[in-house]
């Protein structure tokens, strides 16, 4: 009897564990969530940059970010444009960071993307960078680091 019942209690718990109502996922999980902050990016020389995104449509895991923005924060700055599609999605298993698809042509001219998984704390809304590596695009150029960092989307929670 107590094994059929261990047995029973571990094949719940599989299950539980396995079903998508225990998978992260955004809050709200529709619509659209804008946010903007200031980040420290280091390739050559460091820039300080203001950033402004809008993730639209959000879904339960992911969510496109057609609208963004870098607008100087210091004079060298003047120069970081984004590159390339940019997106955000849940890191499956945790709550406490969000996985970014961005990128930047930088001060250089030497432009970096990829995705970073950064911290993110759902009581302010905030994803925090710190020394973030972003691979070059060029195989022959060189990374870029988001030294630090945030960007905060209110409304925007991960569950």
């Amino acid at each position: 009897m107590i094994k059929t019942l261990s047995f029973a209690a571990a094949a719940f718990a599989t299950v539980a564990m396995a079903s998508p109502s225990f998978a992260q996922s955004f809050s709200p999980s529709s619509g659209s969530v804008s946010g903007s902050g200031s980040v420290t990016l280091s390739q050559t020389v460091s820039a300080t940059c203001n950033v402004s995104v809008t993730a639209s449509p959000l879904s339960a895991t992911s969510a496109p970010i057609p609208t963004r923005s870098i607008t100087p924060g210091s004079i060298t700055c003047l120069a970081v444009a984004p590159t390339g599609a940019w997106g955000a999605a849940v890191v499956p298993g945790s709550t406490t960071s969000i996985a970014l698809t961005i990128g930047a042509n930088t001060v250089a001219n030497d432009p970096c993307y990829g995705t970073v998984v950064v911290a993110w704390n759902n009581a302010t809304n905030t994803a925090t960078f710190n020394n973030n590596a972003l691979p070059p695009i060029n195989p022959t150029g060189r990374n870029c680091t988001i030294v630090r960092g945030s960007i905060r989307i209110p409304g925007l929670q991960i569950l």
